[in-house]
């Protein structure tokens, strides 16, 4: 057989030869076409080791630098192995990038922006192939500021109530930050550079506060620094004075802030550590001056933190620096007389401060009036009968003086703008008791808690429905009462604003709280939503506890502590221990075993987790 070259010209053959033929063509074909297949296209391919990038990074020496990720481009099937890098977004692309979107390198290095681009923050990475500009990859990188470090923020402590301009120290602040306050944004911050921010707004809350910066599209939170704000105002006039200083250690170490009481006992004012639960000083008051009430004057920073300090068989009034703990100056007052209320005799008869205005509002043999803690300037005494302790409202100056005399016992409304001296009527039948002696004002919701020295019974009375009358004021009114089963009349009351919760002790070993009403009430304030009550144990001075006596000045007082608990203390009628109650774990503790009423709890067994030992709501102090 001859095949010359299978040219594919067909002769007269037999038929086995054209068959044969036939095979072998089939078989040369397929080797034919293998042979013209085309070879593989041109593939890129491109990759990245995180889909998220934090822009900035800190170098060896401390400073801040632009942040970089190594990105992997390959491509395949050509001896030219070039990649055309370029950065953009929605489509449109920048060979190398740019200074808003990042740059990158011809090895793929890709550089990020040292601030978020404005408009999208998620960025794409184009990679193309030299060899075939038609074949492209992609990669997506989304970008994120660093989160902020606080380091220091001025001032740290602040009185509730007033305006302040905030001043933080630290590292990464983003342009486009806001700044929150316990959870809520304040003001308008100004960014003095990524170190240095300040913001100013309005603290409205007392107690422990959280101020921390929030930078847009942030990978992770700020570390929240922590803000310390005192109450504006006291609940109620007290025996003690309670606000933040300084405390010095006595082991030499450095100073602290500080929740701290100051408890008058005679001729010294007793400093308490309410944190630490300890008496850290005794401040001497001059010689004779016999210290009855103690009432706190929180500044707009620790320097001027004071505690105004008065006696009841004198008209002097001490101040006291919180910060130095000393006694700096004092003033005279213009009381030259003495009454009585509750069986005792004295010339300045009760205080609190009003620290917005920075004087001290005074009830006294004469009357009523302030004194400018700053001058020692006084107002015209206002008549009015005297009280043990009375309520206070800052934003409209108005004094809440329950009185208890031989003419009978009720409530004088005192507005000190206009020196006049209106009663109160209760307008639903409700009737005053005959001892009258302690209030406390809730300024959120425009309700006042009255204590009665005679019945123990309180009254809820709602004055934003005060109708104004010819000759008083009518005001809705609800009674109500903590425990009938504890020896002693109830009649000491505080208030804790924030919380709404009310503070409350009686003549004997019983100490209280109530849930009070949340918001404003329209008509009669109705009952307390919740009212736990105890009888306290022997304390660490082996004493059995007994609140204040009757004729003494109150000596409760609440605040909002570094946890954010409620705590209220109290003294004992001897004088010589302070209880401090934490009011958030006591509502939480479990009924009294054999209590003598549903409301009785034992403070000192409260389970705080589940099979965890029970934890104790009461502090014992020593006062030596």
């Amino acid at each position: 057989m001859n095949f010359p070259g299978l040219n594919c010209r067909t002769r007269a053959r037999p038929a086995w030869i054209f068959y044969l033929l036939l095979a072998f063509t089939a078989a040369f074909a397929a080797g034919c076409n293998e042979y013209y297949t085309p070879p593989p296209p041109v593939a890129v391919s491109l990759t990245s080791p995180a889909s998220h990038l934090v822009i900035t990074t800190t170098d060896s020496f401390g400073n801040t630098v632009p942040a970089t990720l190594q990105l992997q481009g390959t491509v395949a099937n050509t001896s030219n192995t070039n990649i055309i890098y370029s950065v953009g977004t929605l489509g449109n692309f920048t060979v190398g990038g740019n200074a808003s979107l990042g740059t990158i390198s011809s090895t793929g290095l890709y550089t990020a922006p040292t601030l978020l681009p404005a408009s999208n923050n998620v960025i794409t990475v184009q990679a193309v192939a030299a060899a075939d500009p038609t074949q492209k990859a992609t990669t997506s990188i989304t970008l994120l500021n660093p989160a902020a470090i606080i380091t220091s923020v001025t001032p740290s402590i602040v009185t509730a109530g007033q305006s302040y301009t905030f001043d933080l120290r630290g590292t990464d602040f983003a342009s486009g930050a806001t700044l929150n306050l316990s959870g809520a944004q304040i003001g308008t911050p100004q960014i003095l550079g990524p170190t240095e921010i300040t913001v100013s707004g309005q603290v409205t809350a007392s107690g422990l506060l959280s101020l921390d910066v929030v930078n847009p599209s942030a990978a992770g939170n700020s570390n929240a620094i922590a803000v310390r704000s005192q109450p504006a105002v006291p609940a109620t006039s007290s025996a003690n004075a309670v606000l933040i200083g300084v405390v010095t250690s006595n082991a030499g170490g450095p100073p602290i802030n500080a929740t701290k009481a100051y408890i008058p006992e005679g001729n010294t004012l007793a400093v308490v550590n309410l944190d630490s639960g300890q008496q850290v000083l005794d401040i001497q008051l001059p010689t004779s001056f016999q210290a009855s009430i103690a009432a706190a004057d929180p500044g707009p920073d620790p320097s001027h933190n004071q505690v105004i300090v008065a006696s009841s068989a004198s008209n002097i009034v001490q101040i006291v620096n919180a910060q130095s703990d000393q006694v700096v100056g004092s003033w005279n007052v213009p009381v030259s007389t003495t009454t009585t209320v509750d069986g005792t005799s004295c010339e300045i008869c009760a205080m609190l401060v009003d620290s917005t205005r920075q004087q001290a509002v005074l009830d006294t043999a004469a009357g009523y009036f302030t004194l400018d803690l700053a001058t020692g300037a006084t107002t015209v005494p206002i008549a009015a009968p005297a009280a043990a302790n009375f309520a206070y409202d800052a934003k409209t100056q108005r004094i809440y003086a329950p009185f208890a005399n031989s003419s009978g016992a009720g409530l004088n409304l005192i507005d000190l703008g206009t020196a006049a001296v209106t009663g109160v009527q209760l307008d639903n039948g409700v009737l005053y008791g005959i001892g009258a002696d302690a209030a406390a004002y809730d300024p959120s919701t425009a309700l006042l808690t009255l204590g009665d020295a005679s019945s123990g019974v309180y009254l809820g009375m709602n004055f934003n429905n005060a109708v104004s009358g010819t000759a008083a004021i009518q005001v809705p009114a609800t009674p109500f009462s903590l425990s009938t089963a504890c020896t002693g009349t109830w009649n000491q009351v505080s208030v804790e604003p924030s919380s709404h919760i009310g503070w409350f002790a009686n003549q004997g070993g019983c100490v209280g709280l109530a849930v009070l009403p949340q918001a404003p009430a329209n008509g009669e304030p109705g009952q307390p939503s919740l009212i736990r009550w105890a009888q306290l144990p022997i304390g660490r001075d082996g004493l059995p506890w007994v609140n204040s006596s009757l004729g003494k000045p109150q000596s409760l007082a609440v605040y909002v502590g570094p946890d954010g608990h409620i705590y209220g203390i109290a003294v004992s009628s001897s004088g010589t221990e302070l209880v401090k109650v934490d009011l958030s774990l006591m509502q939480d503790a479990p009924l009294a075993s054999g209590g003598l009423d549903a409301n009785e709890v034992d403070p000192t067994q409260v389970q705080i987790s589940a099979g965890g030992p029970p934890a104790s709501a009461l502090t014992f102090v020593i006062l030596r």
